[in-house]
């Protein structure tokens, strides 16, 4: 279990920056991993960012970041408290971490899309503090404003020189629109850009959305870490804390037909929904696990209760090949028994039949013993409208970095404690492709080339960070 109900963040901006500087450089140099997030002015057709061939999707996502701005960036960093190599097999299971939420300005010319500053709005970002205080940088080849230390690219440059793994979340748009406005100018191929990537990224790069689409490798429980976050006193301003603690668990139970009656189909099954705050049903995410469990729970019976037919079945079968062996001897038992085999698949079949008719029963029964399905609906609502209220803290870069990087060490926790299988070798520089059954693989092919753009921007970082 977590053993935090808050996740403290620095807000990095303007008027702070020199002053936070050095914790964001010693949290990173000491860090065995940092996990990155990003918010975007938007995103353009998302359609075309998921196009079906590789190279086109490529092209697409990169005339977005060639056009948009990145408002904000997430880092947070996290340091074993015990073993800190991603390669041991004692692997630490409690972490000390520190987040910085970033607050970026683009200066060049850049779009913004109603729909996407929309929702950071209603998730209580601040235009106004960001147009005030964010850091500013400038996209593409570096320019000559940006040669001065403390600057987002200059920040970015640092953390590629650390050589630390770095873990996203559905990572290849944040890495494209890290690459052209916090690197250099995007190459023209997937092949090239992917090879620059390997360059940059020399302790491996973990997309978490890849690692928790990995079903088969997952049980119903993946593990448990520990986190402990530094101390801030009061008196420290630019700290601001989201509240992350455990709410109770929704008694799906109770009437199970309301509760997915009352869940908005779109946000459970893809996690967005078109009409957000004004969709009439549930966006709980906590209700969308609570009803994936309770209906996971029901399979499994289904799946033991036919798992036990199968092995009387097998057992029924077996007895009947042995007597089959001496069939004269045994003509009258082997009679008997083939009749018991035929009543007791019968009876099988309809104990099978029943049990799940009385699981499914269950929801009706539920309907009408326990908690009504208005009762419900109106908890729901009152929740939902406690939510879209709550701003304080919200969607953040900074916050989702910190799940991102939980959800990995959670993951590692689970699969890289004690195994002979280094798993963390396996989701290495594997990137999630929305759509597609395999992952993006950071690669330099034989065929391919680093950037030119990359080697210069390379060889200035070699030179220039401290």
């Amino acid at each position: 279990m977590a053993s935090f109900s808050r996740v403290p963040m620095v807000d990095v901006h303007s008027d702070n920056m020199s002053e936070v500087w050095p914790s964001i450089i010693m949290a990173m140099s000491n860090a065995d991993f940092v996990a990155v997030d990003t918010e975007l002015s938007g995103l353009g057709d998302r359609r075309r960012l998921n196009a079906k061939a590789i190279e086109e999707r490529y092209s697409n996502i990169c005339e977005v970041a060639k056009t948009r701005s990145v408002l904000s960036l997430g880092l947070s960093c996290f340091r074993g408290m015990t073993s800190s190599n991603l390669n041991s097999q004692s692997q630490a299971s409690s972490y000390i971490v520190q987040t910085f939420n970033i607050l970026f300005l683009c200066e060049d010319d850049f779009l913004v899309e109603p729909k996407s500053l929309k929702f950071l709005v209603q998730h209580g970002f601040d235009f106004n503090k960001q147009f005030a205080k964010g850091l500013s940088y400038y996209r593409g080849l570096d320019k000559e404003k940006d040669c001065s230390f403390k600057t987002p690219r200059h920040l970015f440059s640092e953390l590629l020189s650390m050589k630390v793994p770095v873990v996203v979340h559905n990572g290849l748009v944040d890495l494209i629109f890290l690459y052209e406005n916090l690197y250099t100018s995007l190459p023209a191929s997937s092949a090239t850009f992917l090879a620059d990537l390997v360059d940059m990224f020399p302790g491996g790069l973990l997309d978490t959305k890849y690692i928790t689409d990995q079903k088969d490798q997952c049980g119903d429980e993946v593990g448990s870490c520990v986190i402990h976050h530094p101390h801030f006193p009061p008196s420290y301003k630019h700290v601001t804390y989201r509240d992350c603690s455990l709410k109770p668990a929704y008694n799906i139970a109770d009437n199970p037909a309301a509760y997915r009656n009352g869940l908005c189909p779109s946000f459970a099954g893809h996690g967005w929904c078109a009409k957000e705050k004004f969709c009439p049903k549930s966006h709980d995410i906590d209700l969308v696990i609570d009803m994936d469990k309770y209906t996971e729970g029901k399979k499994s019976r289904k799946r033991k209760r036919r798992q036990e037919n199968k092995g009387k079945r097998a057992a029924i079968d077996q007895s009947q090949d042995e007597l089959a062996a001496d069939d004269n001897a045994f003509r009258e038992k082997h009679a008997a028994l083939k009749q018991s085999k035929d009543t007791s698949l019968s009876d099988d079949s309809e104990n099978e039949s029943s049990e799940t008719n009385r699981i499914e029963a269950e929801d009706t029964e539920n309907n009408a013993k326990k908690v009504s399905e208005e009762e419900i609906m109106k908890m729901l609502k009152e929740k939902s409208l406690n939510q879209s209220n709550d701003v304080n803290g919200g969607h953040r870069a900074g916050y989702d970095a910190f799940m991102t990087g939980f959800i990995f060490a959670v993951y590692k926790r689970r699969y890289c404690n004690g195994e002979s299988r280094d798993h963390v070798q396996d989701w290495k520089n594997k990137l999630y492709l929305c759509g597609k059954n395999y992952p993006l693989v950071v690669t330099k092919s034989s065929f391919s080339k680093q950037s030119k753009h990359h080697l210069e921007k390379m060889s200035r970082i070699h030179r220039t960070v401290v």
